[in-house]
């Protein structure tokens, strides 16, 4: 009876070690890079891009603040971002406009930071 419950564990073992190997080799399964690439989702990188935290705030011109309001897209649905309220903070005594957009798709906010300069 155990000969029979141990050797039953061993042949699905060896069963699941072969699929192992033949995947690695042949790409039987699809890889999560490619079901991400597939639907449209980027991965995000690690660390602070530039305006996301008052630290990283970015200079620019009223110009220039308008024109980085048109470009901002969606990083999941890649849509353009409705424009919200801006907000003012004070960080480490500068005064920063936050510039808030919302994404009309999937709900996504997000809020750059910028030092306005004259």
């Amino acid at each position: 009876m155990i000969w029979t419950v141990i050797g039953t564990f061993g042949i699905v073992v060896a069963t699941i070690i072969v699929g192992m190997f033949a995947d690695r080799r042949w790409t039987l399964l699809p890889r999560k890079e490619d079901l991400l690439l597939a639907s449209g989702i980027r991965s995000q990188l690690p660390g602070q891009v530039e305006g996301e935290a008052p630290a990283t705030a970015i200079t620019a011109s009223i110009g220039e603040i308008e024109r980085i309001r048109r470009k901002q897209r969606c990083p999941r649905c890649d849509i353009p971002l409705d424009s919200a309220a801006n907000q003012t903070v004070t960080h480490e005594g500068a005064e920063l406009s936050v510039l808030q957009f919302t994404c009309a798709r999937c709900g996504g906010i997000r809020s750059i930071y910028v030092r306005e300069v004259p």
